[in-house]
Formats: C-alpha cells, structure tokens, sequence
C-alpha cells in the first residue's frame, strides 16, 4: 500500500502541486492505473516512491465512463517532495499513452499547498473490503492518528463520481484486482490540519490517484 511514512502529526513533509497541461481528446475516468504505468513509462520506474502523490485527471464526464479534456485546463496535477522536482519534470513534451488514450503533456506550473477549510478526496482507500460503516471507523481513526478535527462526509450521490453504488463506494482496478474504497469530504478544517491533510493524504495506493486530497471548488 502506498501509505506515507511514519510521521507523528507535528511532523508534515514539505510538499508542492506540479501541473501539466494536457493536449488531447478523452481518457478513461478510472485512469489511476493507467496514468502511473504511462508516466512509468516517461519516467522510469516510480513504484515505491514515498514523495510521490498522483491526482487524478480533470476533465468533463462524457457519460460514457470517460473524461473529456479541455484544452490549457491543467488536467495532470502531482504533489511531490520539492526535492524531488526535477524527476517529474521531464513529463513536459512528452506523450502518455494513457489505455490506449494519447495525450501530450505540455509545460508545468509548481504551487505551494494553501490551506482551505473543506478537502476532497475521489477516492480514498483504508481496507479493502470493507462496508460504509467500517470504513467510517477506519477513517477516523486515521484522522485522530494524524492528528487533524474535520467533519467527515461520504457522498452517496454522484457529486465526485461517486459511482452506481448506493453507499458511494468506488472500484479501483489494479490488473484484475478489484479494491474497494470510498469518496471523502472533510469540512471545518484549521488552516494547519488542512496542510497537514493535503502533505500527508490519508490511506493507500495513493500513486493511482487514491487519498489525495485537494480544495473544494464549486461549480461557478
């Protein structure tokens, strides 16, 4: 699973947003997989990289399970360790071959993390398996170890394509494996849980897009 390190919750990692512009037509929505193995590919391997969190790609849900890109929108977005830039810096002018998809990645743009008082995570995975109310137990115990206070909401409606499944629950699919995790809003944040949330993430398999958690925007 790629958990962070062991850090006691005064200790946050510094961490930064690169992102990339992306030239091309549709990628899958569920793309965690793919898009790891395609910047692999670009990079080298990148498997057991603790500084390395993927988000996943934005787009437009086309309703036929893939995402539309819309041109100069920085869709690929990575949170890294600033000591480790200059490796993912190379994704720029390249071309990924996201399950079949192509897309050019163009020039990157680095952010600094700023606090907000309500985070968002597609997909977050504890253990997989697991019903709702577990997972719910799992996720605050997460937070307590971490540290961090935040009202803890789980859509059952499609608000972060949450899915088909009435509980909200998500699919990740990893080579015919199938793990089961869960879309995560937290709300009432202080500004220092926030960067802490956003540094650390919360759960596994975060190099697939899983437990990265990032601001709130509204649709307008």
């Amino acid at each position: 699973m790629n958990e962070p390190t062991t850090t006691s919750p005064t200790e946050v990692p510094a961490r930064v947003d690169v992102a990339f512009p992306l030239a091309g037509e549709r990628v899958p929505i569920e793309h965690g997989y793919g898009l790891f193995g395609a910047m692999c590919r670009v990079l080298g391997d990148l498997h057991g990289a603790p500084w390395l969190s993927v988000h996943p790609i934005r787009g437009v849900s086309t309703g036929d399970g893939m995402l539309g890109l819309r041109a100069h929108n920085l869709a690929l977005r990575l949170r890294v360790d600033p000591a480790e830039l200059l490796r993912v810096l190379p994704l720029a002018g390249s071309t990924l071959n996201i399950e079949g998809h192509p897309v050019m990645v163009g020039t990157s743009r680095v952010f600094a993390l700023e606090p907000a008082g309500e985070l968002a995570a597609r997909m977050v995975i504890i253990k997989n398996g697991v019903e709702r109310e577990e997972f719910e137990g799992c996720l605050q115990r997460k937070l307590e170890a971490m540290g961090v206070s935040a009202e803890v909401e789980i859509p059952t409606r499609p608000t972060l394509s949450a899915g088909p499944h009435e509980d909200g629950r998500r699919v990740l699919r990893i080579r015919g494996q199938y793990i089961v995790g869960y879309p995560v809003i937290l709300r009432g944040l202080s500004a220092e849980h926030s960067l802490r949330v956003q540094a650390l993430g919360i759960g596994g398999r975060q190099r697939f897009g899983c437990g990265v958690f990032s601001q709130v925007w509204s649709r307008g």
